[in-house]
């Protein structure tokens, strides 16, 4: 599996948001035919989020970012936005009992 994270700072809480909404938009596509396993949104602060994406391999994620993703940052940045980013490769664990926790994902 491999993991990235991006921090994004923007102009005001509208364009944070604006993001996560076009980021969720991209979420069938990219949890249906790219790899993508999880992906949290954490609110750091009325103008920044830092959203933790954890994918199967990091070929998935080089080639989402060649097909689309790579824009979509670009954007961020002629915008405005400060956009840091680190990634490698990661293990993930999760409670045994997940399935019973009664989380419902979006």
């Amino acid at each position: 599996m491999y993991a990235v994270h991006v921090t994004v700072k923007v102009q005001n809480k509208l364009a944070k948001n604006s993001i996560i909404l076009s980021l969720k938009e991209w979420s069938a596509y990219l949890f249906d035919k790219n790899g993508l396993i999880f992906r949290c949104f954490v609110d750091r602060a009325e103008n920044q989020v830092e959203i933790f994406h954890v994918w199967e391999s990091k070929e998935l994620v080089e080639k989402t970012r060649i097909e689309n993703s790579n824009e979509f940052w670009e954007q961020i940045r002629e915008m405005g936005g400060q956009i840091s980013k680190f990634e490698g490769p990661c293990q993930v664990e999760m409670s045994k009992e997940f399935s019973n926790f009664g989380i419902n994902f979006k």
